[in-house]
């Protein structure tokens, strides 16, 4: 039985998953709406532990003072610095939460170790993932460094939802015959490589978007389609065998039984998301890339592939449950 430190670790776990995701969403917020640079030092913001809200609180050489790797930084703007100060807090807010996590992790010493480390692992990935927030900005938000700064996001999430399935142990399905298991699992392993492909594409995408961004202007939304490469006609054409494995992995769900309904739940909840993500994917290409549309778009993609790799997680524990 699951003793009260466990079951307050449960919870934690749920908000600290919850956490990194709002996380992923304020940070595509603040590429989107180029606030990266909104607070131009790190950690404090224009100096000061809580940022101005209005020009007036700056010095006159303020933008000559707080120059980023030697470059001037652009006009202050209240809107960019709290955007990026939000992001900040989140961040924090995100790493109070996975060291408590952590510490509640010790009740499953004795019971799952996995739990425990995979728990202090989590710490240092968020640990490691702020520090990288610095150099964003110390490296005027070069692209490689803001993409990587998201897959470690990514690493966090996966982490922490290992932690989920093994804190859970048995309790995730019934039982599954192990052959047709390991049909699913094979599938499932393709389907989160093709998600993986498009997240590692889509990061591409958004880079191009950065550059054509920065010399055409937002005034030119519109012309920007025209301007990428082949690698987002590759990531826009290669969404369709995502949908296409996908419908088939639905269609060989429908033949399991009743007891597997938590397979055929995440199933469904993996194909709405993909729906999702396709939607806003269109939404991009056709309506100019709004800036609006692009976080959700990224963190959909991202519980797309979450959600993949737990179900992966219950079809594996439930293929391996003895009779």
């Amino acid at each position: 039985m699951d003793n009260k430190k466990q079951k307050l670790f449960k919870k934690m776990l749920n908000l600290c998953i919850f956490t990194v995701f709002f996380l992923i969403l304020v940070g595509g917020l603040v590429r989107s709406t180029g606030s990266g640079l909104g607070c131009p030092d790190w950690p404090t913001c224009f100096g000061k532990l809580i940022p101005p809200t209005d020009i007036s609180q700056l010095p006159l050489d303020y933008k000559d003072q707080f120059k980023v790797a030697g470059k001037i930084i652009a006009d202050f703007s209240p809107i960019k610095t709290w955007t990026e100060y939000i992001n900040r807090l989140v961040g924090a807010t995100t790493g109070i939460f996975v060291i408590i996590l952590a510490f509640f992790s010790h009740s499953y010493w004795q019971e799952n170790k996995k739990v425990t480390i995979l728990s202090w692992a989590s710490v240092f990935a968020v640990g490691f993932n702020g520090w990288l927030g610095a150099v964003v900005v110390a490296s005027h938000l070069k692209p490689f460094i803001i993409t990587l700064h998201m897959l470690m996001a990514v690493v966090t999430i996966f982490i922490l939802l290992q932690a989920k399935i093994e804190s859970a142990n048995d309790q995730l399905s019934a039982y599954l015959d192990q052959n047709i298991g390991k049909s699913m699992k094979k599938l499932i392993i393709f389907i989160i490589f093709l998600s993986a492909v498009q997240i590692v594409l889509g990061t591409q995408v958004r880079e191009e978007i950065d550059h054509i961004s920065h010399s055409l202007g937002a005034m030119a939304r519109e012309t920007w389609i025209g301007k990428l490469g082949v690698v987002f006609l590759v990531h826009r054409s290669f969404s369709l065998l995502l949908v296409v494995t996908s419908f088939i992995l639905f269609r060989n769900c429908r033949s399991l039984k009743p007891q597997h309904s938590l397979i055929k739940g995440w199933v469904n909840i993996c194909l709405f998301l993909l729906g999702i993500n396709i939607v806003s994917g269109v939404t991009l290409s056709y309506g100019g890339f709004p800036a609006a549309v692009q976080p959700p778009h990224l963190l959909f993609g991202l519980m797309l592939v979450s959600a993949q790799y737990y179900l992966l997680s219950i079809v594996s524990k439930s293929s391996t449950l003895e009779v």
